[in-house]
């Protein structure tokens, strides 16, 4: 009992001990702030920062822009939603998403900044790690750092000679197989959207894994390639729907996701790459460079390819050609989809291009070269611009130019840093990013940008890109990003499509729209219209260049 007050005392001293290191660390954490701010007030980089527009400074978790996001992604319209949001806000703003402050900007230099001038300040991973890991742990979409400079040189030094790498002769079959579907239509309207995807799903595969999945030609294709593609198209699918819910998808099942993912991996790793590294074990060569002036030959495939530079590490080699299939297909697909969207809705632009194409190649039977590929000058100008409109006039876009493969990206600063535009007046003082903060960046917003591209930037005019004041144009049209994260294959990608248009141009004489409902947004990894490209072909010669 003598013992008891002692005891009483001691207890209460480490009671209050115990309550006293959260207020501790808090002051510790105070102290820390404010010495951060000081510092960052001294820097003439960070002293005359000002912070940007807020699209909804009551809305402290961000619940009402949760629901306002949802809702227009529900009802498709959350493209139209952010340009708005950028006409009243301005070119840069902030918002709070799920308790998180977010950064929104279309300003051209403030995007420069992030991909150019200060690319090593900001993080792509963390934002979309998540949904690529599971199908590309090593992916140049899934790292950053060392490990995403290892992936990028797998593919610069495959895509540094696109003539190379080329193949005319694929292309020319693709293009046949998709012939055959439209002429199954009979001169009646046939929607070229979902055929465009199946071409491209070949181009990209027999590109990537050296074998064609042969989904133009469903009644040929294999079992193995049926499942194949539908688990691709599934898990590309799931992907791009748990992204735009960000981290509440964890609440939702994924196994029917992972299932695929290993169809998926189960069909790269066991059918594709044994075969490729057979054929270098018995000393069969790689495929020789194209001969382009002669219409086509070779056999390139991206798989042999990196083998042949003796990348021999399954998983790299997997991911880095489940990569190819994720990116390039739904891009591809999307621009030529579009594109043709425009061309049946604007006549004249289609018989200037279909004039320029007849007079371009030497035999109007014969499919094009690599080097007359190179000279369609209108051909690029088309791809550049495209204007579908939509009810309001605020929310029309075009093709590469206001209507970009990928609409909204984003980064994650690394460290504390600044973007040189977006505080006031008029959005032209810098801005402080801290470390951790998220900036979500609008090419959809930048290619519409009058200040760049003139008071008819919502019009379809490719005759534009003929024009001078191209610097300007130049820098606000990133629609491959920019800098050392630009897309490596957006030159094959741009032949591709320029290859298929090509064709169809030449084989026909007109193309009407069958389908007078508006553009409506398709939100997925890449974008396309819901409903479709309802067209109707006729003239020509349908069975010209056929192999």
């Amino acid at each position: 009992m003598l013992f008891e007050p002692n005891i009483s005392a001691n207890m209460f001293l480490l009671a209050l001990a115990i309550a006293t290191v959260p207020v501790s660390l808090l002051i510790l954490e105070i102290g820390r702030r404010l010495s951060q701010y000081r510092a960052l007030n001294k820097s003439p980089q960070t002293r005359d920062c000002k912070d940007p527009p807020c699209e909804n400074p009551y809305d402290f978790f961000g619940i009402l822009k949760t629901i306002s996001a949802t809702r227009h992604l529900l009802n498709k319209t959350a493209i139209a939603d952010s340009t708005e949001l950028f006409r009243r806000h301005g070119t840069t703003y902030t918002s709070t998403i799920l308790g998180a402050k977010v950064l929104f900007t279309c300003d051209p230099q403030n995007i420069k900044h992030l991909l150019v001038t200060r690319f090593n300040d900001y993080d792509a991973s963390i934002v979309r790690a998540h949904l690529f890991r599971p199908i590309t742990e090593h992916g140049i979409f899934a790292v950053d750092g060392p490990q995403w400079r290892v992936a990028r040189d797998m593919y610069r030094n495959q895509f540094s000679n696109t003539r190379a790498i080329f193949n005319l002769q694929a292309q020319e079959q693709g293009f046949q197989a998709l012939l055959t579907r439209i002429e199954a239509a009979a001169g009646k309207p046939i929607d070229m959207q979902p055929l465009f995807l199946n071409l491209t799903l070949d181009l990209t595969t027999a590109f990537a894994l050296g074998e064609s999945v042969d989904s133009l030609s469903p009644t040929t294709q294999s079992d193995e390639k049926k499942r194949f593609v539908a688990s691709l198209l599934f898990l590309k699918k799931r992907m791009a729907r748990d992204g735009f819910l960000g981290p509440v998808h964890v609440l939702l099942p994924q196994s029917d996701f992972h299932s695929a993912c290993a169809d998926v991996k189960r069909y790269v790793e066991h059918k594709c790459i044994p075969k490729a590294l057979a054929k270098k074990r018995d000393g069969e060569k790689t495929p020789p460079p194209l001969t382009p002036s002669e219409g086509g030959g070779g056999g390139y495939n991206l798989l042999s390819g990196l083998i042949a530079e003796n990348y021999t590490d399954v998983v790299r080699l997997r991911d880095s050609v489940i990569t190819i299939l994720i990116a390039g297909i739904d891009s591809v697909a999307g621009l030529l989809s579009t594109t043709l969207w425009l061309l049946a809705r604007h006549e004249a632009v289609w018989q200037r291009l279909r004039a320029e194409t007849l007079a371009l190649l030497v035999d109007d039977n014969i499919p094009p070269t690599y080097e007359q590929l190179r000279n369609f000058a209108y051909l690029r100008n088309v791809l550049n611009e495209g204007n579908p409109p939509l009810p309001h006039p605020l929310f029309q876009f075009h093709t590469m130019r206001t209507h970009p493969p990928v609409p909204f990206n984003a980064r994650v600063a690394n460290t504390d840093t600044i973007l040189p535009r977006g505080g006031p007046p008029s959005n032209r003082s810098p801005v402080l990013i801290r470390k951790g903060a998220r900036v979500v960046f609008s090419t959809w917003a930048t290619h519409r940008s009058t200040a760049s591209f003139g008071d008819d930037a919502l019009e379809f005019r490719p005759e534009r890109w003929e024009e001078g004041n191209n610097s300007i144009k130049g820098e606000a049209f990133v629609p491959f990003n920019s800098g050392p994260r630009a897309c490596p294959g957006q030159q094959y990608a741009m032949l591709e499509a320029s290859y298929i248009l090509v064709r169809i141009v030449q084989t026909f004489e007109t193309v009407r729209n069958r389908d007078e409902r508006v553009w409506v947004e398709k939100m997925g990894l890449n974008l396309f219209n819901e409903n479709g490209v309802l067209v109707e072909f006729s003239g020509g010669n349908m069975k010209m260049g056929t192999l």
